[in-house]
């Protein structure tokens, strides 16, 4: 279990960002127990992991069918879901990059792996795209974004969060792109704070917000968004101090502010994408 532990831990500690890449760390240690364990149930490893972040459906989804194999069939259904997963996110990439038209400036927020790939692609297929972030406090992800950006060689400015708005207006922002963390049945989705207030920036001004990632992201156990529990971190990532101190890491976009769902079967309608989502996956969503 140690290393089912160290990963959980990493986990944890935001070392492993992004859901994809915390759903794939996942995979490989339970498969790596299984492997070493092949006697064992890795009902243990996967609790152990499950613990870490309670809103990355991702993760719970593909950790939570794996508990219910036959021991035997455990590490070959893991690399299956391996190779679904890093192909659905090229497929991803593909279609997201596709809505990205040469000389368009685009405005993202946090660090979303996916986005960073979709940009990145643009720009390799030959379209002039530059970049808008902001920084995303108190844990700054937002950098890590416009690095990789910098060194991919897509020119990008990078914000602090209060001028998202200004940002927006200020480079005339033609799409707005964020990853998703999770959808719900009633086409909202829920992603790192402050993409519900890029969200009503962008519809202020018209302009179109799509949110990528991956169909297996569905939470199947949450009707209406509303019901859904948003995880606090430590304040005193914010301020080490006597106040109340706030330090939520996600936060909902509701459907009506979404132009569109990408995932690796296509982009949704918001209202349609829970059911497209279901049919595609009746082994893991069960109605």
């Amino acid at each position: 279990m140690k290393d089912v532990e160290a990963v959980a831990e990493r986990i944890k500690k935001l070392e492993i960002q992004g859901a994809t890449s915390v759903a794939l760390s996942a995979l490989e240690a339970v498969k790596g127990f299984a492997e070493r364990n092949p006697e064992k149930s890795v009902e243990e490893a996967v609790n152990k992991l499950l613990e870490t972040r309670p809103t990355e459906p991702l993760m719970i989804n593909t950790l939570n069918y794996l508990k219910y194999l036959d021991r035997g069939r455990v590490s070959h259904q893991t690399g299956e879901f391996v190779k679904y997963i890093q192909d659905g996110m090229k497929r991803v990439v593909e279609i997201g990059a596709n809505l990205i038209q040469d000389g368009m400036v685009v405005q993202t927020i946090c660090h979303s792996q996916t986005v960073v790939d979709v940009l990145l692609k643009a720009r390799n297929d030959g379209k002039r795209v530059r970049a808008v972030n902001t920084e995303t406090r108190p844990r700054y992800q937002g950098r890590k974004t416009a690095e990789e950006l910098y060194k991919g060689g897509v020119p990008v400015e990078h914000y602090v969060d209060s001028a998202m708005m200004k940002a927006m207006k200020d480079n005339q922002i033609d799409l707005c792109l964020i990853g998703l963390d999770a959808i719900f049945m009633d086409g909202s989705i829920m992603n790192k704070i402050g993409s519900g207030l890029l969200a009503i920036a962008a519809e202020s001004m018209s302009i179109p917000l799509y949110a990528c990632g991956l169909s297996l992201k569905f939470d199947k156990d949450s009707l209406f968004a509303k019901n859904v529990e948003i995880e606090e971190r430590d304040p005193r990532e914010v301020w080490d101090y006597p106040v109340q101190t706030h330090n939520p890491a996600f936060e909902l976009v509701p459907a009506k502010r979404l132009t569109g769902i990408v995932t690796e079967a296509g982009v949704f309608p918001p209202a349609v994408a829970g059911y497209e989502i279901m049919q595609k996956h009746p082994h893991l969503f069960k109605t």
